[in-house]
């Protein structure tokens, strides 16, 4: 019934839409045009919308700022050139009658003479915002979060589709981990604004890099990298992958604002200038759990498990003379999740039933960057930065024969607050050369407890509060070998103070770009990161009833990333991209007890370590495959992509032995497909069609011991066999429909995302279930619709 009431009022809107005034309504195209390298403004750079019947342009002032006013909305083709630097066109940018474009346009200067210049390869719309990558990286666009099917809005779901991505192995497909090349989801680094962050995701787990629903809003975001291997040397604390997520700008210009009803949150937006006569500007973002609105009045539609949350995010961008731009930005979210069982052991249907939990969870980062030109080739750029972090879990059971009493199991708090400065400068030195250099500085304090109760005892795993530095510094040079080859050398240094291990990481990539439509590159480039502060401080106890932390004095865990990457843009909007990689990974902390299978390589996050043995730095692990990339980039209304990914990952333990790893599913496909159709007496209103498919191997699984479950009635795996098996194929069909309508100064879109159309059941893991005497599969999400509307005025 609700599905078609959504159905019916959707169709009511597209028709009466339909028959408003017939009009073309126009919006306007404004930005700024930069050298990439200098930052420095472009002073008559020439900007024109190549898709009209007559092409409209005009050049950029002393600023490098141009404005092209009363564009006709829809996809438009936009050209920029500048004398002496490679020409860009940006293809199909969407204009809408609800808010005015802006674009952040940098040029590369030709490494060549003026009149050599105007032979120029295919343009990469791929090629991320920061010049000094060589491979494994790619930009993204906000609207690509909100056009793949099931991606929702959200960078981390939208990077599942690309090549070398998979969804297998982690906590299951609902849960948003990004698991890169058979490496853990704990090895991904955040950024926002150019310094790190925590994890900006509502219920992730402590020590991951998912969660079930991303604190990034696409009314904030603005486009942003995101890398799998052989990071450029600024980026530390890393082994797998990083977002460089940045926040768009306010405009300044006029008031505009934005809200948005959806299954998962209620959201508005405003941006603005502060007065007409100054040119800074804010833009501020909240959004509210529908799910948590609902129960507010009564209405629970989920069920048991309630989840509630909330964030904001901003950013206040103001522009000085002389003194540089000021830009004061913030993320914040608070989220809360239980679970209380009937107090009814009649209504329990297996002994799991008495089981409850409540998860608190409260993530903060306020920061302040200034970037300051300090010559026509050169720039500083310095953020500082506050974070803050708590995480509050209790589990427990409800005693069914002493009147429902709440018995607590475990209870844990951890409490991290973290100060972070980094300073970068840069300087072009000529067309050929530019030199990066910079300085990260973290001051981390923490307060961890975690016990559990076992018969009446406490035993406690973590009882701590302290402090400890993590000092970074790294140098970059980029060198233009001539048009077609590119050389990015630097090196990287690391030091954790808690124990005063440190590692020093050359890296090095090349790329020879042999025709207009095709390039080679090579790469190769060591990184390490710590543990999560809490991981040193596991507590054990010696035979005299002493506690200690064995893990305090262990060293960083190190990788050595080395790629090959071919590109051949098969036209102007067709790219075939290929990477193959290795990676050896050492220095891995695993369980010091001989025969011993644990390593860290397989922990999810901090419970899967808590509880553990004594660790040491001998393990050993390694990834290696192949990815492959097709994709048509949106052009005459649509579009697709292609990747697959085909890889082994194995790690080695104290026996010696080489096993899988809990993220070798060997294989992922991924098929991704759109249309746009133009309907309305001026073709002002927009269908969007997209699906995607996606088969992956399933996920590891390590055999149970049936015989010893049923004499000790719980699950107990065959660790001698640890993740030898796997379960079925994964397979989802996912699919999206959205209509945009353009009313003068006014942009309605209403948007359906359906993921696992078929309610395909793919399984996540198998136990032992004793009230049943039988292995019981748990499976990941089923069919899971997410309706969204959104109005822009």
């Amino acid at each position: 019934m609700r599905t078609f009431l959504i159905v019916a009022w959707s169709l009511g809107f597209f028709f009466f839409s339909n028959f408003n005034i017939a009009q073309t309504h126009t919006q306007t195209v404004k930005g700024t045009v930069m050298d990439k390298d200098s930052k420095m403004p472009l002073i008559g750079a020439n900007v024109f919308v190549k898709s009209l019947s007559e092409p409209v342009g005009t050049s950029t002032d002393v600023d490098g700022s141009f404005r092209i006013n009363d564009i006709p909305i829809g996809r438009h083709n936009i050209e920029i050139s500048y004398i002496g630097y490679e020409p860009m066109v940006l293809n199909s940018i969407m204009l809408t009658s609800g808010k005015e474009l802006f674009l952040d346009i940098e040029l590369i200067e030709s490494a060549l003479s003026l009149e050599a210049a105007v032979i120029v390869a295919e343009y990469d719309k791929t090629k991320t915002i920061n010049d000094m990558s060589t491979v494994s990286a790619r930009s993204f666009s906000v609207e690509e979060t909100s056009r793949y099917a099931a991606s929702y809005y959200d960078p981390a779901r939208m990077a599942q589709n690309y090549a070398g991505v998979t969804i297998s192995g982690g906590n299951g497909d609902l849960y948003n981990e990004i698991i890169v090349r058979g490496n853990s989801p704990r090895g991904v680094l955040w950024r926002l604004e150019g310094i790190e962050i925590p994890n900006p995701n509502h219920f992730g787990s402590l020590g991951n890099s998912g969660g079930a629903v991303s604190m990034l809003s696409s009314s904030t975001l603005s486009n942003s990298d995101f890398y799998t291997a052989a990071f450029p040397s600024e980026f530390g604390n890393a082994l797998s992958g990083v977002f460089d997520l940045n926040m768009r700008s306010g405009n300044s210009d006029k008031r505009e604002y934005s809200f948005m009803l959806g299954a998962l949150g209620i959201e508005a937006a405003a941006e603005g200038p502060f007065s007409k006569k100054s040119s800074a500007s804010y833009l501020i973002n909240y959004r509210y759990s529908t799910l948590a609105a609902m129960s507010a009045v009564g209405l629970n539609p989920v069920g048991d498990i309630l989840p509630e949350y909330q964030d904001l995010s901003f950013k206040i961008k103001v522009p000085t003379k002389k003194a540089g731009v000021f830009s004061l930005f913030g993320l914040a979210g608070k989220n809360r999740a239980y679970y209380q069982p009937a107090s009814d052991s009649l209504s329990w249907e297996s002994k799991d039933d008495k089981w409850g939990f409540e998860e608190r969870q409260k993530v903060a980062t306020i920061g302040l960057s200034h970037k300051l030109i300090l010559s026509g080739n050169s720039y500083l750029k310095t953020v500082l930065a506050g974070s803050y972090n708590r995480y509050e879990d209790d589990d427990y059971w409800l005693d069914s024969e002493n009147d429902y009493r709440k018995v607590i199991d475990q209870f844990s708090t951890f409490d991290d607050k973290i100060l972070r400065l980094t300073s970068t400068y840069t300087n072009k030195i000529n067309a050929k050369n530019t030199f990066r250099g910079g300085v990260i500085l973290s001051q981390m304090d923490f307060d961890f407890r975690y016990n559990e109760i076992d018969d009446d005892t406490l035993r406690t795993f973590l009882d701590n509060k302290g402090s400890a530095q993590l000092i970074q510094a790294f140098s970059h040079w980029k060198y233009r070998m001539g048009e077609n080859w590119t050389l990015n050398t630097g090196l990287h240094y690391t030091l954790f103070t808690l124990n005063n291990n440190f590692s020093i990481e050359p890296r090095a990539g090349i790329q020879w770009q042999f025709s207009s439509k095709q390039t080679l590159s090579a790469a190769l480039g060591l990184h390490s990161k710590p543990e999560h502060v809490s991981f040193y401080f596991i507590e054990g106890t010696l035979q005299g009833g002493d506690r200690i932390s064995p893990n305090k004095d262990l060293d960083l865990t190190k990788s050595l990333h080395a790629v090959l990457g071919y590109d051949h843009m098969l036209g102007t909007n067709l790219r075939l991209k290929t990477e193959l990689y290795y990676q050896h990974l050492y220095d891995v902390p695993i369980d010091k007890e001989v025969g011993s299978k644990g390593s860290i390589i397989n922990a999810q996050d901090i419970w899967d370590i808590i509880g553990s043995t004594e660790a040491v730095n001998d393990g050993k692990a390694r990834n290696y495959g192949i990815d492959l990339t097709l994709e048509k980039f949106f052009s005459n209304n649509y579009y697709f992509l292609v990747t697959g990914s085909l890889f082994q990952s194995k790690y080695t333990p104290q026996d010696g032995v080489e096993y899988n790893t809990r993220y070798n599913s060997n294989f992922q496909l991924n098929l991704l497909g759109g249309k746009e159709f133009k309907v309305g007496k001026k073709k002002n209103n927009i269908i969007g069609l997209n699906g995607k498919i996606l088969v992956a191997g399933g996920n590891r699984l390590t055999p149970i011991d049936f015989e010893e479950s049923v004499i000790k009635e719980k699950t107990v795996f065959d660790e001698e066999r640890i993740f030898s098996e796997k379960a079925d194929t994964y397979f989802r069909l996912d699919f999206g429909v959205s209509y945009r309508i353009n009313s003068p100064k006014m942009t309605h879109t209403i948007m359906l995302d359906i993921q696992n159309i078929t309610n395909q059941k793919n399984v996540y893991l198998e136990v032992y279930d004793s009230d049943k005497n039988a292995i019981k599969p748990y499976y990941q999400t089923g069919f899971f619709p997410n309706f969204n509307y959104r109005i822009e005025f």
